[in-house]
């Protein structure tokens, strides 16, 4: 019997953030590297409060980051999972997202640069399946049932089938 199309998990997106903690010259060669690594252009990000314990000042950009969807999507995903293939339990929701971070980048094959020096990035995956427009359209919003909905086993056996990663508990 063949499998119900609306239970099909796909990738949603994939949100990659570097937070560098201070503006200028750091920030740009993060931001080149980001676009780089991605094939995409990023976004500054702005901090929402001062910290001044870190010399972090509201409004002033520390971080630049990237939203890939579609088929870019799922080859930066598969280039991650060969890098790194286990995930902790606790790194999943209840929702089916998940996030994991690159220690350095320079796992990607890029050549390590003095001048450079190495970044390390955030990556946040959000998951869905076809039929969750419902709970974000304009016209007739409606809420989303509780078996169309994702759980953490689901995104478990999907990430195992369909990318070979190894899921451990703590």
């Amino acid at each position: 019997m063949p499998e119900n199309p609306m239970r099909r998990i796909e990738v949603e997106k994939v949100v990659i953030n570097m937070g560098v903690g201070e503006s200028g010259e750091k920030l740009a060669k993060a931001e080149k590297l980001l676009d780089h690594i991605t094939g995409q252009k990023s976004i500054k990000r702005k901090a929402r409060r001062t910290i001044q314990p870190f010399g972090i000042k509201k409004g002033e950009a520390i971080a630049c980051k990237v939203t890939l969807r579609g088929e870019r999507a799922r080859d930066f995903l598969k280039r991650c999972f060969k890098i790194q293939n286990k995930l902790l339990k606790s790194q999943f929701d209840t929702y089916g997202n998940f996030s994991f971070g690159i220690a350095e980048h320079t796992d990607f094959g890029i050549r390590y640069d003095p001048k450079v020096g190495i970044y390390g990035m955030d990556v946040c995956v959000s998951l869905k399946r076809p039929g969750y427009r419902i709970q974000e359209r304009r016209i007739q919003k409606r809420k989303l049932p509780n078996k169309q909905r994702i759980n953490r086993a689901d995104v478990i056996a999907f990430l195992e089938k369909e990318y070979g990663v190894e899921v451990l508990e703590e």
